[in-house]
């Protein structure tokens, strides 16, 4: 089965309140040259007894703290390093010029200060610019889209953010094979490869498939549907849904056969079949060019869950066809039943777990604590005089 594998790097960034440094200066290309839209990072440096071809004791190539592309003169500004010791690097060459890092320039960054002329030039000949469009541009202008980078020529994945009209660079990497991959992924958008020479890659094009909104509700054979994450995926794609409550749900996806999968749900429960209109898809949805509505997903739950039952005391009786018994927890939620005239009110189907008991419209009533195990549960809730 195909997907796509996304690799997250943590960068170390300075806590809030620190006051963090800047290193600037120039790269010349191999030619001596002012290098062009060229990465250049500074990363941590090893202990005083440490060097970096030490291996194991120094990861031979750190998560980058700054980073920035040079301008049309070469020059770069690398900002909100915290304070601490660093080599600065582009590609396979260290400042001050060498590809030995063991003879690098460690550079000491301290608070409120600004390295200038750091000047250096490439010792390896430079590949292309990868840079492109996504297109139809992204439409949810609150998310920032990110596309990244990865190859075996990269000594580390390149993340740059997409602009509003869908454009990225990258600037000059190696040459070689490389995947992009977008976060957060466009459902049905698998990673696109790309082939970098000497020259520049420049009208990439990354179409995004139409997505159609699927909608339907999930139900439980017997009893409550617990909290879980309902998720639809295919060999490109994994795409995740929003579930309301009430059990309703939505969600955006392409012209597909996904599979249905519901995650996170107590042992016992499964999902049984999906279901549009009189087709049963038996755990996948077929979409098609056009929205889809009516979606049922049926879940099986574990057999003769627990009955909750209880008696309320000391209410009047006028309040009572007003009030509702409700439980919240983590597990399902909320439950809610009718209290009867007696008083008395059931649950008839409960997850075990740990629960609040709550009367609606009774304020004077604090939260009761109510452990549901596989055995049926009796309370008696007592509500104080005021």
């Amino acid at each position: 089965m195909l997907g796509t594998v996304f690799a997250f790097i943590l960068f170390f960034q300075g806590a809030p309140g620190v006051r963090t440094g800047v290193v600037a200066g120039q790269l010349k290309s191999i030619d001596g040259a002012p290098a062009t839209a060229i990465r250049v990072s500074v990363i941590p440096a090893p202990g005083l007894t440490v060097r970096p071809s030490d291996g194991g004791e120094y990861y031979y190539r750190q998560p980058a703290v700054s980073t920035a592309l040079t301008d049309n003169q070469g020059r770069y500004r690398l900002t909100n390093i915290p304070p601490g010791r660093y080599l600065l690097v582009s590609g396979e060459t260290y400042h001050p010029t060498t590809l030995d890092a063991d003879r690098a320039t460690v550079l000491t960054v301290m608070p409120d200060s600004t390295l200038e002329n750091m000047d250096f030039q490439l010792l390896r000949p430079v590949g292309g610019k990868v840079s492109g469009r996504i297109t139809p541009k992204p439409e949810d202008t609150r998310t920032q889209q990110k596309a990244i980078l990865s190859g075996i020529n990269l000594q580390e994945i390149l993340e740059v953010p997409v602009g509003a009209e869908g454009d990225f660079e990258f600037g000059h990497v190696p040459t070689g094979t490389y995947l992009i991959d977008l976060v957060p992924p466009f459902p049905g958008l698998g990673a696109s490869r790309v082939e970098v020479g000497n020259s520049d890659v420049s009208e990439l094009k990354i179409v995004r498939p139409p997505t159609h909104a699927v909608t339907g509700r999930i139900v439980v054979e017997k009893g409550p549907l617990p909290r879980a994450f309902l998720a639809f995926s295919t060999p490109q794609s994994y795409v995740e849904g929003s579930i309301n409550p009430d059990g309703t749900f939505a969600a955006r996806l392409h012209s597909a056969q996904h599979r249905v999968e519901l995650a996170g749900m107590p042992v016992g429960y499964s999902v049984v079949s999906v279901r549009v209109g009189s087709q049963n898809g038996s755990e996948t949805v077929a979409v098609g060019n056009s929205d889809l509505s009516n979606v049922v997903i049926t879940v099986s739950a574990p057999r003769d869950l627990p009955h909750v039952r209880g008696r309320i005391t000391g209410l009047a009786n006028t309040r009572l066809s007003s009030t509702k018994a409700q439980l919240t927890g983590p597990i399902v939620g909320s439950l809610e039943t009718a209290i009867r005239p007696d008083g008395s009110f059931e649950f008839p189907a409960v997850t075990p777990g740990m629960y609040r008991l709550t009367l609606s419209q009774v304020p004077e009533l604090k939260p009761v604590s109510v452990v549901v195990t596989w055995r049926d549960a009796e309370t008696e809730v007592v509500v104080p005089g005021r």
